[in-house]
């Protein structure tokens, strides 16, 4: 049984920046990474290094608008 391409874009844009679509597909270390990434980024927002954390996650979560179909479609 394959992955749902469908679902794993559902999870890419409600998930996104918790790595969830990334798990789905099968990516598990690179999906808690950008887990992990967004908590200590949340943890840290206050200080400026929070704000780096964001937005390499915000620039992960793009380029995977174009990287997730392929990541599902693997799975097959």
């Amino acid at each position: 049984m394959g992955r749902s391409v469908a679902l794993a874009y559902v999870l890419w844009f409600f998930l996104g920046s918790l790595g969830i679509h990334r798990m789905y597909c099968g990516r598990i270390s690179s999906g808690v990474t950008m887990l992990a990434l967004t908590v200590i980024g949340g943890i840290t927002f206050p200080i400026f290094i929070g704000h780096i954390l964001i937005f390499i996650v915000g620039v992960w979560w793009l380029i995977d608008l174009f990287l997730t179909a392929g990541m599902a479609m693997r799975g097959r």
